[in-house]
Formats: C-alpha cells, sequence, structure tokens
C-alpha cells in the first residue's frame, strides 16, 4: 500500500495515481493467480493472493516496475482508462456530493472527478508523479502470514508524505440545495465512536420508517470519508421519486431530532455493540485490523482501534445523543427543485461572493441553456442563477479556476467547460447567449493556455463528428 491517492491530486492531475497503478501493473498481467490493484481517496494498493514464494515474487516485481516505469504503453493505458471510467458507475452520489460541497473541485471533492490526467498528461509527468509518491517511505506492507525470509521489495528511497491537508469550506449550516433527483443529506462532523452509532441507529431507523412501515424506499445509502483522522464528511440517501421526497425529508428531519432529544434506547446501543463483537469473530477481520494500522501509519491518523474499545465497553446514550444533535446542525438536505424543506436556507453554489458584471441574454434561437438560467459576466469571472433567484449555482472567478475542458466542434469556436477550485462547473456555448461567442473569445485570451485541457467525451456536449 502506498499514501497517495485521487485525494493528493489536482484537478488538472486527476487521474495520475491511476495511470501509475495501471502502468505499474502492466508487465504482471496474469490469470494465473489473483492478483489486482485499487486507487482510492488517500492510498493505493497492489494486492495479490496465492501461495508464499508466488507472492514474494509479484511484491518484488510490483516493486521493480514502480521503481523503472515504464511508460512506453502509456497511450495504450489512456484508452483502457478512458474505457473502465466509461463502464464504471463511479463512487455513488452519496460519497462524492458531501466531499464536493465541502472541498469544490480540489482534494476529497475530486471524488467524483472524471480523469482529466488521462487525457492531457504526458509520459514525464506521470514518472514525477510515480517518484514522488511510490518509494519505501510512502509505503506499508500487510501480510496474511509471517512474512517469507526470501521477501524483498527493492523500492527507491524516499519521504514519508503527510495525508492531504486542505480547509473545508465555512458552510452555515443547517441547509437545503438543489440535486436532480434522490434525497441525499450530507454532513462534516467530528468523526468519534458516537458519530459513528448516531448515523448507524439514524440509518436504521429511516430503513424502518420509510421502507417497512411507509413503502416508499428500498435502502438508505450511507457512506463517510475521514479528511483528517478527527472529521469525516459524511452522506446518506436514497433514491425516490420527486413527489415522495418531501416525505422522507420530514423523516429524516424527525428521527434525527428525537435522537437527538430522546437518545438512543438500550436495545439500539447492544445492537451497535452486538454488531461490532460479530464482526471480531469473523475471520476478515483480522485482515481488515491489519489494513486499518497500515493506513494509520501512512496517514498519521489514529486507528479505530480506540473506537472498537469505547463501542465494546458500551457507549454513554447522552453523547450518543449529543452526536446526533453535532450531526443535525450541520446537516444539508439536497433534492429536487420544489421539494425541499422551506425552513432552512439555500445553501449557495459557491462559498465564494457571486462575480457582478454584465447579465447575458438568452439566444432567442439555438439556445442549449435551460429557460430560467442566468450567466453574468464581468472583469473577474462568471456567475450563473436560475429564475429570479439571487442565490448562485456556481460562481467561477478567474483567480480560482481550477480548469478549463475545450470542447472541439465542426464550427469555428469551441465549448469551454470552466472549473472552479471552490466548487461547480460552468459551460459557456457560444451559440446559447446573444454575444456568446464574443465572450467565449474573451475567455481563450484570458484563461491560461496551461489549463485548458481537450474535454473528454464524457465532458462532451457534442459527439465528435
Amino acid at each position: 500500500m502506498f499514501g497517495v491517492g485521487v485525494a493528493h491530486e489536482t484537478f488538472l492531475g486527476t487521474g495520475l495515481t491511476h495511470l501509475v497503478e495501471h502502468l505499474a501493473m502492466r508487465p504482471l498481467r496474469t490469470a494465473r493467480y489473483d492478483a489486482n490493484a485499487t486507487t482510492a481517496m488517500v492510498h493505493t494498493s497492489f494486492e495479490v493472493t496465492s501461495g508464499p514464494e508466488t507472492v514474494v515474487e509479484h511484491l518484488r516485481r510490483i516493486c521493480v516496475s514502480l521503481g523503472n516505469l515504464d511508460t512506453g504503453p502509456l497511450e495504450l493505458e489512456r484508452g483502457v482508462l478512458v474505457a473502465e471510467e466509461r463502464a464504471s458507475e463511479g463512487p455513488g452520489v452519496t460519497a462524492w456530493l458531501p466531499a464536493s460541497i465541502w472541498f469544490g473541485n480540489q482534494a476529497y471533492g475530486l471524488a467524483g472527478n472524471l480523469q482529466v490526467a488521462t487525457v492531457h498528461a504526458g509520459a514525464d509527468d506521470v514518472r514525477a508523479w510515480c517518484a514522488q509518491w511510490f518509494h519505501r517511505g510512502n509505503a506499508a506492507l500487510v501480510l496474511s502470514g509471517p512474512p517469507p525470509a526470501d521477501l524483498r521489495l527493492p523500492l527507491p528511497d524516499g519521504p514519508r508524505r503527510p495525508a492531504p491537508q486542505i480547509t473545508p469550506f465555512p458552510l452555515a449550516t443547517p441547509a437545503q440545495t438543489t440535486v436532480p433527483n434522490g434525497v441525499v443529506g450530507c454532513a462534516l462532523v467530528g468523526w468519534t465512536a458516537e458519530m459513528a452509532c448516531a448515523a448507524s441507529i439514524l440509518i436504521t431507523r429511516l430503513t424502518d420508517r420509510l421502507r417497512h412501515l411507509e413503502g416508499l424506499v428500498y435502502d438508505i445509502a450511507f457512506d463517510h470519508q475521514l479528511i483528517d483522522g478527527r472529521r469525516t464528511v459524511l452522506g446518506f440517501g436514497t433514491d425516490v421519486p420527486d413527489r415522495h421526497a418531501p416525505r422522507v425529508f420530514a423523516a429524516i428531519r424527525a428521527e434525527l431530532a428525537a435522537l437527538g432529544e430522546q437518545g438512543p434506547t438500550d436495545d439500539e446501543l447492544a445492537a451497535d455493540r452486538m454488531g461490532l463483537m460479530e464482526q471480531l469473530t469473523e475471520h476478515e477481520f483480522t485482515g481488515y485490523r491489519a489494513f486499518d494500522d497500515a493506513m494509520s501509519e501512512l496517514t498519521g491518523w489514529p486507528s479505530s482501534a480506540a473506537h472498537q474499545k469505547q463501542v465494546l465497553a458500551g457507549l454513554d446514550a447522552g453523547a450518543v445523543a449529543a452526536a446526533a444533535h453535532e450531526l443535525a446542525g450541520q446537516l444539508v438536505l439536497c433534492g429536487p427543485q420544489g421539494r425541499l424543506p422551506a425552513d432552512l436556507p439555500e445553501l449557495p453554489g459557491s462559498p465564494l461572493a457571486p462575480v457582478r458584471g454584465r447579465e447575458l441574454k438568452r439566444a432567442m434561437v439555438g439556445s442549449t441553456a435551460p429557460r430560467g438560467f442566468r450567466l453574468v459576466a464581468g472583469d473577474e469571472g462568471l456567475t450563473t442563477y436560475y429564475g429570479s433567484s439571487p442565490i448562485p449555482v456556481t460562481v467561477v472567478r478567474f483567480d480560482d479556476v481550477a480548469g478549463v475542458g475545450v470542447e472541439h466542434t465542426d464550427g469555428g469556436l469551441p465549448i469551454l467547460h470552466v472549473f472552479a477550485r471552490h466548487g461547480g462547473m460552468i459551460t459557456v456555448r457560444p451559440g446559447d447567449w446573444r454575444s456568446g461567442r464574443n465572450l467565449v473569445r474573451d475567455l481563450l485570451a484570458r484563461l491560461p493556455a496551461g489549463l485548458c485541457f481537450d474535454a473528454p467525451d464524457a465532458m462532451r456536449l457534442f459527439e465528435q463528428s
């Protein structure tokens, strides 16, 4: 395992770690034994399962491959990664939405991002990234048995690299914001044993109420991502028709308020403790514990062992209630337009103040911009709104641009997809707005060429001819 993943990348570098992983594994492709590799948010792992001799040889060859990365097949692996991304559904909305709300298009907010580096990164970029992160100072080894005597890991030397260090946006919560469909609850909270218990009880109560009593949903998804060892961004939600969204919002708020005011029952605390005790008896738990210790070594964050000891010793009902109260105070409820709780303030689409400027008029013929969608262009950047709302959908300041996807078309001017580090993206198509061609020319002249890249297929509005 190596302490590098998507969260260490920049917006333009998204996919570099995945490219390294694929190129390193290329010389070892085989069907003779079970081997795989995975790029996650804060780590990349190379796994192998076989007899000791095969494991030793596989690990040795991986280290040799990483120490002298062959970028000759880079173009081939670009195609493989594009195909993999096209076939994959990607992370669920409960994984990427909370991170994007608090981090935008950087660090943990890149969880659901397209792999931009797959399109434009060169061989030197990939080799430099490999040398920076894939070395013995940033590695940990997890084995299911005692280390074989002839085990060798010939990795280059290098310094220990810290986990991503980035401050989440200061957002005013509780709040609500619009997403196209479904219902999602997001929060940035302290990650304690009591918070984990409160979240688990909430999901259980919501499942019982919305599935078994009201018949509205099949299940409630849950995900979380640690951001510094002490805090996590978490998300939970369900796919539900728009007309039922208000009932789901009401259930979330009611169950969370009840848990915060009355606390968990003795049976709920006992069930949480029993669930951990059952996991402890499973064979796979030993491997999980070793993996958790390795992650702690790589990130510098505490392992989950202390949380587990607290659960086994018995959690205090009042502390779990306090965690539920914290969760309610940090909650951002996300759902379809017009179905969100009216008493909650709308969360702006960016933590940045909107840019002042001239509002462009929608083209009378041929515009693909939705009716009611408004675009303001000024000397400092762009802002979009919907309808008469003063709350911006997206703010892109020119000094905050993370990258610009350039979608070349059969016409003379391209479509620009302008991404902001603080979150969101504004697409500027020349034919959508009166004087839109002048705006695109101005943006191309103003934005640094180093931020521009050819838009991958998944980003394009139109198929290439």
